[in-house]
């Protein structure tokens, strides 16, 4: 099958976006990753704090040409945030993430639980379900606009369908809508809200488009399972530590931003492997 011209039904897909490789383990490697989680923790949820209030500020000065940035900015870390939630990488216990996963994923109007069951199903290795999150990758770049406009709600559904906890996604899904009624009610008097989400809706969409045809994928590479790894130097902070796909499926429950660390050693596992090596001048 060719993945550059053949599109495969939602359900279609059953093999991992990763192969499952022959790692080192974690605790085998001479590296510390895990420990002092609590400072991580707190920037990644504080910073997604401080950037909604900065949006407010600069929306009440008038401020307007600079909130697409804030946006763009609010909308990648809290997601980042939300990522390293559904894994476990901030020591929190489970009904601390359960409740950050509720409000970063609201502020964001996006469903964190249903996020996590997708992205559970989307790192299980040998599982008969369908990768939901994969789906984007299959789409033509003239397929793409109507593709990535939709990408969040179908994942909201699937995740609302599949999940055990369908009532809490579903309070998530009711307040995104709640939000979009509120902003179309008040537009006539104030467009704060209508304005925010707007940009959101941007910047979901832009997001979309990287995850489909990102440096994360197989690159026009005929292949179910591409093995990709980026060289990069500024881009990090534009994907917010996310086009480390290949070392996150190798190691999910490391912090994005402490996977530098492990390359060294993941490059030399991977050293037999044909591995495509992306170098990007940024």
């Amino acid at each position: 099958m060719s993945i550059s011209t053949t599109q495969p039904t939602w359900a279609i897909r059953k093999e991992r976006s990763i192969p499952k490789l022959a790692m080192p383990r974690l605790r085998d490697l001479d590296v510390d990753v895990m420990s002092d989680m609590r400072p991580l923790a707190f920037g990644l949820i504080a910073r997604s704090l401080l950037s909604v209030a900065t949006y407010v500020f600069m929306a009440v000065k008038g401020w307007w040409i600079l909130t697409p940035a804030v946006v763009w900015f609010l909308y990648g870390s809290t997601l980042s945030a939300v990522h390293h939630l559904i894994h476990g990488s901030l020591g929190l216990s489970g009904r601390a993430r359960h409740f950050w996963l509720t409000v970063l994923g609201c502020i964001v109007v996006e469903s964190g639980h249903a996020l996590q069951s997708t992205h559970v199903v989307h790192h299980r290795d040998g599982s008969d379900m369908p990768d939901p999150e994969a789906y984007i990758e299959y789409l033509s770049w003239k397929q793409m606009p109507l593709g990535a406009a939709r990408y969040r709600y179908r994942l909201a559904i699937w995740g609302w369908k599949n999940s055990p906890r369908r009532a809490r996604i579903g309070f998530e899904m009711s307040v995104h809508a709640t939000l979009h009624i509120a902003s179309l009610a008040l537009l006539p008097f104030n467009q704060i809200l209508w304005i925010y989400l707007t940009l959101l809706h941007f910047a979901s969409f832009a997001f979309a488009v990287l995850q489909g045809k990102g440096p994360q994928v197989n690159w026009g590479r005929e292949m179910h399972t591409p093995l990709v790894l980026i060289h990069t130097k500024v881009l990090p902070f534009l994907f917010f530590n996310h086009h480390q796909h290949l070392e996150h499926h190798a190691y999910p429950k490391v912090p994005l931003t402490r996977l530098a660390a492990l390359r060294p050693h993941i490059e030399q596992a991977l050293e037999t492997e044909d591995v495509l090596h992306v170098r990007l001048a940024a």
